[in-house]
This record gives C-alpha cells, structure tokens and sequence, in this order.
C-alpha cells in the first residue's frame, strides 16, 4: 500500500486558509454571543414579565433545538419568510456565511444567557 503524504503537503494552504476562518467565525460568534446573552440574561432576570417571558422562551427554544436545524431553517426558510414580508419579487438573499454568523450568535446567546443569569443568581443578595 502505499500512501502519498505529498497530498497533505499540498493541501496546506487550503487548510491554512480554513483554520483561520474558523477561528475567525468562532471569535466573531462567541463575542456576538457574550453580549446578546448577557442582555437575555438581564432580561430573564428583570422583574417585568413582558420582558422576562419572551426571553425565557427564547431561550428555552433554542436551547432544546440542534444546530443543524437552526441553520437549515435559517438558510432555506428565511429568504421565502423575508420575501413575504417585504414583498419583493424573489427571495432575498442571505447567504452561507452571514447564515453561519447570525445562527451561531443567536445559540450562543442562549447558552451564555443560562451561564450569565446562573453566574449574577449565585450572588446572594446584600440584606440592609
């Protein structure tokens, strides 16, 4: 058998190139995420319920959904949704890599939104 290593060694830019955009799109999401979550957190903590509700909803939904199917609805549900909404006369345009962007901050958000309301609730409150 014999296997051809020089395949890797020409792949390398490629993979470079991919490693680096997954950082990218990880940094991009995780500080997406940090501050969408920490303003779902002080929603869910609020003590008004118009407010408190929806993002506890928000939460709780995507949290019990897989990725996978967030992005998929994103991708293939949000352009005929848009259409409608704005009436055009196709379907708009998102894209792959924005799809990525937007999907992976919204659930991000709802995992740092639990750890930050978990975070200020293990706080105990200052009695006067």
């Amino acid at each position: 058998m014999n296997l051809d290593f020089g395949i890797v060694e020409r792949s390398l830019p490629y993979l470079w190139y991919g490693f680096k955009y997954t950082v990218q799109l990880t940094a991009i999401a995780a500080l997406g995420g940090l501050v969408f979550g920490t303003l779902l957190a002080m929603a869910r903590l609020a003590s008004r319920k118009w407010l408190a509700l929806p993002a506890s909803g928000y939460v709780n939904l995507m949290r019990s959904i897989p990725l996978v199917l967030v992005l998929f609805w994103f991708f293939f549900l949000m352009p005929q949704m848009l259409q409608v909404l704005t009436g055009s006369e196709r379907p708009v345009q998102i894209g792959a890599e924005r799809t990525a962007i937007i999907t992976f901050i919204m659930f991000e958000a709802a995992y740092f939104c639990e750890i930050m309301r978990a975070g200020i609730q293990s706080i105990p409150r200052r009695s006067p």
